[in-house]
């Protein structure tokens, strides 16, 4: 999976916003109170923008960790890509399963 941090945008509001494959997904991720990352919108190309529930599973606390820490360093790393691309995999079902799996996200 290739992972770009992305600057946030005041009409999609988010703690981070990443962007894969190139530039064909934006993924556009938040935090709750315990420090786990959870997604809250994704645009795909060809597909479009979904918004996650609010009830969407929320990524382990030591991966969110490990993505959090990506983020305050500026610098992707392969853990990181690990730990989103097994989110996916866990949210797939709730949101577009086709879009993740037509742009290599799982």
């Amino acid at each position: 999976m290739h992972i770009e941090l992305y600057p946030t945008m005041s009409s999609r509001p988010c703690r981070f916003c990443l962007c894969l494959q190139r530039g064909s997904v934006f993924a556009d991720l938040d935090v709750d109170p315990d420090g786990r990352v959870f997604l809250a919108r994704i645009s795909f190309d060809g597909y479009g923008c979904c918004g996650a529930p609010v009830d969407i599973r929320r990524m382990d606390l030591g991966d969110s960790e490990a993505l959090l820490t990506m983020v305050k360093q500026g610098a992707v790393d392969a853990r990181a890509a690990e730990s989103l691309s097994a989110y996916f995999r866990q949210v797939c079902d709730v949101l577009w399963r086709d879009a993740f799996e037509h742009h290599g996200l799982i």
